[in-house]
C-alpha cells in the first residue's frame, strides 16, 4: 500500500512541475499575452488622444471631406476603445487611465505616457485658439500626423490572441480609410 501512495505523490508532483512549464491559457503564451496588453494599453491611450484631437474641432467650419472623416474616427475610436477596455476585464488587467477619463480642463498630457505622433495638450490649446482661416490646415495636419502614428503602431504589431488581432485590423483599417478620405499621400 506504501507504494501505492509513493506513486500517487511522485505521479502528482511530476505532473505539477510539468504545468510550471505550461503558458498562460493565451493563444500564444505569456510573452505574447504581455506583448498584447502593452499593444491594447498604447492603442488606448492613442485613441484617447485621438478623441481629444477630434473634439477641438468639434463646431468649427470644416470641409466636407474633413468632417466626413471625423465623424466616422469618432465612432471607430470609440468602438475600439469600448472593445479594448472588455478585453483588459477578460484578461483580468487594469485598463490604463486616459486622458478621456479626465475632465476637459485637462492637458491631454496628464496621467498618460509621451507617445510620438500624437497630439499634446499644448498642441491642442494652440490649435483651439487659431482663426477660422488657420484652423482646418492645422486640423487636418495633426490629424494626418496622428493617424499615420497610429496606423505604424498597428502594423507593427503581431497579435498573441484574436480578439487583438481585431484591434489591429480595426485600427488599420480606420486609420488608412480617414487618411485617404484626407487625401494623405
Amino acid at each position: 500500500m506504501r507504494w501505492l501512495i509513493v506513486l500517487v505523490l511522485g505521479l502528482a508532483l511530476s505532473l505539477t512541475a510539468c504545468a510550471d512549464d505550461n503558458p498562460p491559457a493565451t493563444e500564444g503564451g505569456a510573452s505574447d499575452h504581455a506583448a498584447d496588453v502593452a499593444f491594447a494599453t498604447e492603442l488606448m491611450h492613442r485613441d484617447a488622444a485621438l478623441l481629444n484631437l477630434l473634439d477641438v474641432g468639434l463646431g468649427r467650419p470644416l470641409s466636407d471631406d474633413v468632417v466626413a472623416a471625423t465623424d466616422r474616427l469618432r465612432l471607430e475610436t470609440t468602438d475600439r476603445i469600448e472593445t479594448a477596455a472588455d478585453l483588459f476585464e477578460e484578461w483580468g488587467e487594469k485598463a490604463p487611465v486616459t486622458v478621456r477619463d479626465h475632465s476637459a480642463g485637462h492637458s491631454s498630457d496628464h496621467d498618460v505616457p509621451t507617445l510620438d505622433g500624437m497630439p499634446t495638450g499644448e498642441d491642442l490649446q494652440e490649435l483651439g485658439g487659431l482663426s477660422r482661416k488657420a484652423f482646418e490646415p492645422a486640423f487636418r495636419s495633426l490629424l494626418v500626423d496622428t493617424l499615420e502614428s497610429t496606423l505604424g503602431l498597428a502594423q507593427g504589431h503581431e497579435p498573441g490572441e484574436p480578439a487583438v488581432g481585431g484591434l489591429v485590423d480595426d485600427a488599420t483599417g480606420s486609420c488608412t480609410a480617414a487618411l485617404d478620405a484626407l487625401g494623405a499621400p
